[in-house]
């Protein structure tokens, strides 16, 4: 969840841009084909008749809640590229992997000069990234230093859509570590 009361979470937010930045054609050729790409195992293909007529902003939502944070964005990427939307694609997981690779590249620098520490893992934890277990252990910490080593002990196995979340939120609360270090 963003901060600020709104209710549509980092990759919620990154799907509605990329679809919205369609066009109207290229956004009824990509709900057509959502209903025709065959899924991983364990999700169900998602139903033309259940995306006709949605705004870019409901078929995001519905995308990360039928899919879930990482796949959601694996369905999106195929389905772009299978309409041909192949810039749109590689925009996407260019986005997602330069976040990701901020928040790995620049890990000491984070952990030394982050603030709003307590917001930033509010928003884990309201984005799904972190446990309950796991955000009452790192608010527990003492100062915001520690509390973000022990964030970082847990980002090593997080996949790519989850540490683009950590690098949007820290954006939010750290704007001024992007404008020195991005």
């Amino acid at each position: 969840m963003a901060s600020g009361g709104s209710t549509e979470n980092t990759v919620t937010s990154l799907l509605r841009d990329t679809l919205k930045f369609l066009g109207k054609n290229a956004f009824l050729k990509f709900t057509r084909e959502l209903s025709k790409i065959q899924t991983k195992e364990g999700y169900e293909r998602t139903e033309l008749e259940s995306v006709a007529g949605l705004s870019p902003a409901a078929l995001a939502s519905l995308l990360y809640s039928h899919y879930g944070r990482s796949h959601c964005i694996e369905v999106t990427v195929e389905v772009l590229r299978a309409i041909g939307q192949v810039h749109q694609a590689d925009d996407l997981v260019d986005r997602l992997q330069t976040g990701a690779r901020f928040v790995e590249q620049n890990k000491e620098v984070i952990i030394q000069q982050a603030c709003n520490v307590g917001e930033i893992i509010k928003e884990l934890l309201q984005e799904g990234v972190l446990s309950s277990k796991q955000h009452d252990s790192i608010v527990a910490e003492s100062t915001n230093q520690k509390r973000m080593q022990k964030l970082y002990k847990l980002v090593p196995v997080w996949d790519v859509t989850a540490k683009y979340c950590l690098y949007n939120t820290l954006k939010r609360n750290n704007l001024s570590l992007f404008l020195r270090y991005a």
